[in-house]
């Protein structure tokens, strides 16, 4: 028979393409078994890093309706 492994607390975070850090907080047996749950759960944390997005294009709606006001795209802008 094998024996049950402990569990122990992964703190796992992932940097994603929106400058931002991803925070989670999983028990598991493993760190292969705790980044496969992760993609169940909600994060624990989401820290942004404003400094480092890149605009690509600016769409302004007017308030409560889908009527387009403005749209700029910012690709190869320097602002």
């Amino acid at each position: 028979m094998e024996k049950n492994k402990e569990k122990t607390w992964f703190d796992i975070r992932i940097e994603a393409l929106v400058p931002a850090t991803i925070s989670y907080r999983i028990l598991a047996e493993d760190a292969q078994q705790a980044s496969l749950l992760i993609k169940n759960m909600k994060p624990n944390s989401v820290v942004y890093r404003l400094n480092g997005r890149k605009e690509l294009k600016l769409t302004v709606y007017d308030a409560g309706c889908t009527m387009i006001r403005f749209i700029q795209n910012l690709f190869g802008r320097n602002n």
